[in-house]
């Protein structure tokens, strides 16, 4: 049974490019099964008639889209920057980037472009998007989806611009559950069922220890469930907040820890997740509260009401709380000298932004012979709001500066031309440049001397994601350099060590479902 909106919304959409607002939970996921005609509006499975793919912002939300469509019986494939799987079926679940680079291109498909507002938080990310929509085949169609657009008509116009072809756009602020936002704080030690948001590490571990303080251990059914879902994801010692109920999220945790504190929290052994923004990127976390113990970042500053509503949003689930509550603590932790009640108050009657996009600029079309101008040109011109040409081409004039005067210190013959073909977006010019040099001078490089040589140069979250990250370069590489590293086996062998879930993280899943 569909609800209202989302008969109004397959009734104008279908068999167009389109642009959804839906609130979280609101049920727009099952808009996007009827617009790709996976399945008709009885919920039964149709014959594919186009390859049909669905774009996530990160891994772990492709993951989790697989796993769905797959339990609905589905054929259907996934490819990430360090994993493939089945990448022949009729549909696949894929990070932006790998649409962009690999299927952007391909004609008679349907595309699902979800967690759209991610292109707000990274230039570097969004490139991929813009790129993506911009080179999307004339023969196939777009549905563009977040549950936060700022000022949906301008979106609207700049997706039409950027792409050339119309869009029609569905807003809708329907939840399935009602939303209900509380003047009060909250008393955090008699909370159940709640996401708290914090912005800082610190933050997050303190006011996560601080409430399993105050809390009672749970009762010995949950730890041994507990237990057994640290043995399924090999986590080799169950965090002592997670015996009072209390889990953490951050950025830094790996996959598998990752893993288990989501389980947990579903599966209601925990009843408290204090984290951090990464919570609100669309991962399926059904809680009755959300509260926000920090409302302002170390480095940015008070979040934007965008980024508000989109964690406001996670609060209320359909199936689970029939109503949803957003309130506020007023910790010791929030940033600098910002009180956490006057953001919140701030932030309730603020009006939502336009989207705020930045686009990277593309070092490898430069190398490969795109002028200055044209590159500055499509830089400015893709953002929102527009850039000064100007500014953005001597931007790209002080990087060629840098790039020549590092060439200069090199023999290299052909620097710009290997410079061009090994370039990945996720590292920095300095990296790539020094990368660009190893590959000039070497036939054969140890895979643990470049992955040394990228440590030395980047900064990463973890010596894990930095594996990740240069699985994923070796990955992206044309076959001729890809062949000049040697015992690549070694990053998949360090990987596996630290997490093993990386590789059957489906099969953990099915299982941590049974306990």
């Amino acid at each position: 049974m569909l609800y209202k909106w989302q008969e109004e919304a397959i009734e104008k959409i279908q068999g167009k490019d389109v642009l959804l607002s839906a609130p979280t939970g609101s049920g727009k996921t099952k808009v996007a099964y009827l617009w790709a005609e996976i399945i008709d509006k009885e919920g039964n499975i149709q014959n594919q008639k186009n390859r049909i793919i669905f774009t996530a912002p990160i891994k772990a939300l492709s993951n989790e889209r697989y796993m769905e469509l797959k339990e609905m019986g589905l054929d259907v494939g996934l490819e990430t920057g360090d994993f493939k799987k089945n990448i022949n079926a009729p549909i696949i679940c894929c990070t932006q980037e790998i649409y962009t680079k690999k299927y952007a291109a391909n004609p008679n498909q349907k595309v699902i472009i979800d967690e759209f507002h991610y292109v707000s938080t990274d230039p570097m990310r969004a490139r991929a998007y813009i790129d993506g929509i911009v080179n999307t085949n004339r023969n196939s169609k777009i549905l563009v989806m977040s549950a936060t657009f700022g000022q949906p008509e301008t979106v609207q116009k700049y997706i039409e611009r950027i792409s050339g072809r119309p869009f029609t756009m569905f807003v809708t602020k329907e939840r399935a559950t009602e939303l209900v936002y509380l003047d009060n704080s909250v008393d955090i030690y008699k909370l159940k069922n709640a996401l708290i948001f914090a912005f800082s590490r610190r933050g997050v571990e303190n006011i996560a220890y601080e409430i399993a303080e105050n809390r009672e251990v749970i009762e010995d059914g949950k730890i041994n469930k507990l237990e057994k879902l640290a043995e399924i994801f090999s986590i080799n010692k169950v965090p002592d907040i997670c015996y009072k109920g209390v889990g953490m999220y951050i950025g830094t945790l790996l996959p598998k820890e990752k893993l288990f504190m989501e389980t947990a929290f579903r599966q209601n052994l925990l009843s408290i997740m204090v984290g951090t923004d990464a919570l609100a990127l669309g991962v399926n976390l059904p809680a009755e509260t959300v509260v926000f113990a920090q409302l302002a970042k170390y480095y940015d500053g008070p979040i934007s009401k965008n980024e508000f509503v989109q964690m406001a949003g996670r609060a209320g689930r359909k199936g689970y709380y029939d109503t949803g509550y957003v309130s506020y603590y007023p910790s010791e932790y929030e940033s600098f000298d910002y009180d956490t009640e006057e953001l919140y108050q701030y932030l309730l009657k603020a009006p939502q932004e336009s989207m705020k996009i930045i686009i990277d600029i593309s070092v490898p079309d430069l190398l490969r012979g795109k002028s200055v101008r044209e590159e500055a040109e499509y830089v400015a011109k893709n953002s929102i709001p527009m850039l000064s040409v100007s500014e953005v081409q001597e931007e790209i004039e002080n990087m060629i500066e840098q790039i020549d005067e590092f060439s200069e210190t090199t023999d290299i013959f052909n620097f710009k031309e290997i410079l061009s073909d090994i370039y990945f977006p996720e590292y920095s010019l300095w990296t790539n440049l020094n990368i660009a040099k190893v590959f000039g001078e070497k036939e054969i490089i140890e895979v643990i001397e470049l992955k040394d040589l990228i440590l030395s140069c980047e900064e990463s979250r973890n010596e894990f994601y930095s594996l990740m990250q240069l699985k994923k370069f070796i990955r992206s590489l044309p076959k001729k350099y890809k062949n000049k590293i040697i015992n690549q086996i070694m990053i998949d062998y360090l990987i596996n060590e630290i997490d093993p879930t990386v590789n059957d993280f489906e099969k953990r899943i099915i299982n941590a479902r049974q306990v």
